[in-house]
């Protein structure tokens, strides 16, 4: 069973309970007195010859020798107080913790929630405080949301934000300390009072006490304009926008993903007609080219064979113009000129033959090659 904030724990001892501690500060604010304090942070013994004279604390708990020792040398511990709040959806502050019911606080990731401390304060005009959270709670991803100074003059409870920047529940024991407080001495005489702006309203107005922490939430959440803002963090809002944010970025990948898939098939199809069609042409080039070569060769093979009879009835036709030339005047008179236009066309008829054997020889040049079935593919 976890204790309540006013039991002590075995071998602690209460100095100053919650009722005698405002009576002291009463007392005190009445007639201050002169105490024998330096102006610095005060040691331990320091802070109970305070606590013993102004109620500054209270409930004020002494114990030596054990392991969870309230007053430390220079600081003492404060715990959770009876309630602590968290603003959701709405507006107010709904209450998540009750120490008379609950024996751990509970912390929702990623949020803020609001605890109300254990102990009653009733400063001293001489006196201000400073708190931080305890390291073991930083270390576990917590953050104390607030400034740690505490002003002179400040009667009432705390009321601590608590960030839990972590993506799991935090619990905290009821009786575990929270936060660290330290006391220091101001330069202020500590059987004067400072005319100063208290720490709450003006210095002329009676003095103005804070114990009730729902009702300064509800205060904090009105804005300037008169509508209220939920103190909440805004890292949930975040992720959920993220995450609705990946969730479509997941469903634009997977329709890209599909539309990429079908292009890709589509192109394969393009490439395997593509590959037919450049198949389909290039045997039929080398059918036409076939053909045309067998058609040239047959051309060539005519031209020269009607080249070589042209040549052996000129070459006839010469013997016989010899053979008669000594018959006639005429014919014989005639000789040179025929025979000058038999060598003309003997000379073309030589070229003709030249050219055909050309077109040959260039045709067997463009010629596919057979492939050697020794030879290895590749």
């Amino acid at each position: 069973m976890r204790l309540l904030a006013d039991e002590a724990a075995p071998g602690e001892e209460l100095l100053v309970s919650r009722d005698q501690g405002k009576v002291l500060a009463e007392t005190w604010s009445k007639k201050p007195s002169k105490l024998n304090i330096p102006d610095t942070l005060l040691t331990s013994q320091h802070i109970i010859d305070v606590v013993n004279k102004t109620g500054v604390i209270s409930p004020f708990f002494f114990s030596e020798g054990l392991r969870k020792d309230r007053l430390k040398k220079a600081a003492y511990e404060g715990r959770i107080g009876s309630k602590a709040y968290i603003f959701r959806d709405k507006n107010c502050p709904e209450k998540i913790f009750d120490s008379s019911t609950d024996e751990f606080l509970k912390v929702p990731r990623n949020s803020i929630v609001f605890v109300e401390s254990d102990l009653d304060f009733r400063i001293p005009d001489f006196i201000a405080l400073r708190f931080n959270l305890q390291i073991q709670h930083v270390h576990r991803g917590l953050l104390l949301g607030t400034g740690p100074l505490i002003d002179p003059g400040f009667w009432g409870k705390l009321c601590i934000p608590l960030h839990n920047l972590t993506d799991e529940d935090y619990e905290i024991p009821r009786d575990e300390g929270l936060i660290w407080i330290e006391f220091t001495k101001t330069t202020l005489s500590s059987d004067k009072t400072d005319k100063a702006r208290p720490p709450q309203g003006g210095a002329t107005e009676p003095r103005k006490e804070h114990w009730d922490i729902e009702k300064f939430l509800h205060k904090a959440a009105d804005q300037y304009r008169g509508h209220k803002v939920p103190i909440k963090s805004s890292l949930p809002t975040m992720f959920e926008a993220a995450n609705v944010s990946v969730k479509k970025s997941a469903e634009d990948a997977e329709t890209a993903a599909g539309e990429a898939k079908s292009l890709r098939t589509l192109n394969l199809y393009a490439m395997v007609a593509a590959a037919i069609a450049l198949a389909g042409l290039t045997m039929a080039f080398l059918s036409f080219n076939s053909g045309l070569s067998s058609r040239n060769e047959e051309i060539a093979g005519a031209l020269k064979s009607e080249t070589e009879a042209m040549r052996t009835a000129l070459d006839r036709h010469v013997s016989d113009v010899d053979r008669y030339g000594s018959t006639s005047d005429d014919a014989r008179a005639s000789v040179p000129a025929l025979r000058g236009d038999v060598e003309r066309q003997r000379a073309e008829i030589d070229a003709l033959s030249k050219q055909v054997s050309d077109l040959k020889a260039e045709l067997d040049r463009v010629k596919p090659k057979p492939r050697d079935p020794n030879r290895p593919a590749g």
